[in-house]
């Protein structure tokens, strides 16, 4: 008995590095989340949508905490919906709560920039360019001055137009100048952006002491040529990409996409529409069909993960790009019994 309580006190309070990922909340992104849609396109031609074209999420913990109790690692362990893994082998070491809260916000509404290229590249309408910070490295040069989100409009006043210009303008100088970046910096309520000049002073960078060094990263920022608005807040990472693409095509092509049915699926995307892999797939897919999707959408990439955990009820077609995705709903609108591109087959043509 004592000892009994004792080990339940231990597993309180005592902390472990590890992170416990379980099936989280899957969202409809052709419908509606708390009431308000979870997309609104406006000031151009869209279409009636049906069925659902599923996000699904990961519930983490240990993640922003630091890790988790043991007793929260013995219940995951022993769960056969979750799996327990090093902090580390996902943050990396000395990674704090609050930065990687940050990493994840960001990485959200970038993946949303890039799925409105995706989409849009898939449609053939030109997209609105321009140029943001992705990343602020915690320390360095930028920190503190610069954020995750800034719209670069020139350096040392020559206007930049692409990611790689930020860099090659900066290295033009020296370690110790003063970089100065316009910027526009979105601060307001309703997303307007207001235009800052801000002064970074360079300092020696990690790679190479005598190069300059911001400690910025950059990206291109896709923008449609009309208002296309995401509403989902507390919902982070880079995995909704395809899935937000797969609801902006649905939106404005004639047809519903999926003829009314519960489709779901994860991975990133591009702005060439190339799907990546993303991490707790297993959980997704449970997430997925206890959500009530029949037919799920997992990145080749991830077949080797696949195999061997689909769960009982759902489809898995294995997709590489975003034209892959679409061809793959669209043959089941048509035909419910169309073959799949499934995981085995994919691993066994390697």
């Amino acid at each position: 008995m004592v000892a009994g309580l004792g080990l339940l006190l231990i597993g309180s309070v005592l902390k472990l590095p590890l992170l416990v990922l379980s099936p989280g909340p899957t969202y409809n992104t052709i419908g509606d989340v708390g009431g308000v849609p979870m997309i609104t396109i406006s000031g151009t031609t869209t279409y009636p949508t049906d069925g659902a074209l599923d996000m699904v999420t990961v519930a983490e913990r240990g993640g922003s905490s630091g890790g988790v109790f043991l007793a929260e690692a013995l219940v995951g362990w022993f769960s056969g919906a979750s799996t327990v893994l090093p902090r580390e082998s996902v943050y990396g070491p000395d990674t704090t709560g609050e930065e990687i809260s940050t990493r994840n916000d960001q990485a959200f509404a970038l993946s949303q920039s890039d799925a409105v290229g995706a989409a849009l590249d898939e449609l053939d309408i030109p997209a609105d360019q321009s140029v943001v910070v992705a990343l602020v490295t915690g320390g360095s040069p930028a920190d503190g001055i610069v954020r995750a989100g800034d719209q670069i409009v020139a350096v040392n006043g020559h206007t930049v137009n692409a990611p790689a210009q930020v860099g090659a303008i900066v290295r033009e100088g020296a370690v110790g100048d003063t970089v100065t970046l316009d910027v526009l910096r979105a601060e307001t309520p309703d997303g307007q952006r207001t235009p800052e000049k801000l002064s970074v002073v360079a300092g020696p960078s990690p790679e190479d002491p005598t190069q300059p060094y911001l400690g910025i990263q950059v990206q291109t920022w896709y923008e449609a040529p009309f208002d296309l608005e995401f509403n989902l807040d507390d919902v982070g990472g880079p995995s909704a990409g395809l899935m937000f693409s797969m609801a902006i095509v649905d939106m404005l092509t004639p047809g519903a996409m999926t003829g009314g049915a519960h489709v779901a699926g994860t991975g990133t995307i591009d702005p060439a529409g190339n799907v990546g892999p993303i991490g707790g797939i297993r959980q997704k897919m449970r997430g997925a069909q206890a959500g009530g999707a029949t037919l799920f959408l997992a990145p080749v990439t991830n077949c080797s993960e696949v195999v061997d955990a689909i769960p009982d009820g759902l489809e898995v077609a294995a997709v590489a790009t975003l034209a892959d995705a679409r061809a793959v709903v669209q043959a089941r609108t048509k035909n419910p019994a169309a073959p799949l591109p499934a995981c085995p087959a994919v691993l066994a043509g390697r």
